[in-house]
C-alpha cells in the first residue's frame, strides 16, 4: 500500500480521498450523492493511467475523460502528464468531488455535464485522447459508446481508451471496434493501490 495520510491514498503522484476522508463525508452531507455509479474511484482508473505513463500524448494535447465520476484520472492526466483536461459525466453530484480532488493536487480540470450521446463531433475536435473507465456497464451503453467512438474518430481523436474489468456489455462493444475499427484489446494489471486487472479497448486511427 503507498505511503498514506489518514483516509488519503498516494499513488502515482496524485492524492485520493477516501470515502471516510472528512471532505468527503462532508460533501455528502450536502447532498452531492452521484447517482450513476459516481460514487467512489474505480480501479479501472489505475489500469489507465499506467497504460497512458507508457503511451504519452504530447505534453499540452487535449485529454477528454468520459464518465468521470470522481476525477482521479483527470486529475493524474493533468498533474503527472501535463495534459489538457475536460472530465465529462452526465451525473452533476459527481463534480464537487472531481473539483475536491483537483484543488487538493493543484491542478484545473475543465468540467462538462453531458450525456454520451449528448457529446457532439464539435465537442470533440481538437481532443488527442479520449478514456473512459468502467463506463459501459448496461447493454443500452454498447451501441451509445460504440456511436460515440465512431463520432470521435470522424473528429480527428488520436486515441481512444475504454477499460472495464470484464463485463458482457464491454465485450460486444469491443467486438464491434475491432470489427469496424482495427481496434485491439489488452488486459492489464495492476497492484496499487490495491490489485485489480482491467481490459483495455483501444482505438487508434490508422497514422
Amino acid at each position: 500500500m503507498p505511503a498514506s495520510k489518514a483516509n488519503e491514498i498516494r499513488t502515482r503522484g496524485i492524492t485520493i480521498l477516501q470515502k471516510s476522508h472528512p471532505d468527503i463525508r462532508r460533501l455528502r452531507r450536502e447532498a452531492h450523492i452521484p447517482s450513476i455509479h459516481g460514487n467512489k474511484v474505480w480501479n479501472s482508473s489505475f489500469v489507465v493511467m499506467d497504460y497512458l505513463k507508457r503511451h504519452r500524448p504530447p505534453e499540452g494535447s487535449r485529454h477528454m475523460d468520459i464518465g468521470c465520476g470522481w476525477g482521479v484520472l483527470a486529475v493524474y492526466s493533468a498533474k503527472r502528464l501535463g495534459l489538457d483536461v475536460t472530465a465529462v459525466d452526465a451525473d452533476p453530484d459527481v463534480f464537487p468531488y472531481l473539483d475536491l480532488h483537483a484543488e487538493r493536487n493543484g491542478v484545473t480540470i475543465t468540467t462538462r455535464r453531458a450525456r454520451f450521446e449528448r457529446l457532439t463531433r464539435k465537442q470533440m475536435q481538437g481532443v488527442h485522447t479520449i478514456t473512459g473507465a468502467d463506463v459501459c456497464f448496461w447493454d443500452e451503453l454498447t451501441p451509445v459508446l460504440f456511436k460515440l467512438i465512431r463520432r470521435a474518430l470522424s473528429a480527428g481523436v488520436q486515441q481512444i481508451i475504454i477499460a472495464d474489468p470484464g463485463r458482457a456489455p464491454f465485450y460486444a462493444l469491443a467486438e464491434q471496434c475491432i470489427e469496424r475499427f482495427d481496434a485491439r484489446l489488452e488486459e492489464r494489471r495492476t497492484s496499487k493501490p490495491r490489485p485489480a486487472s482491467a481490459d483495455l479497448l483501444i482505438i487508434e486511427p490508422p497514422r
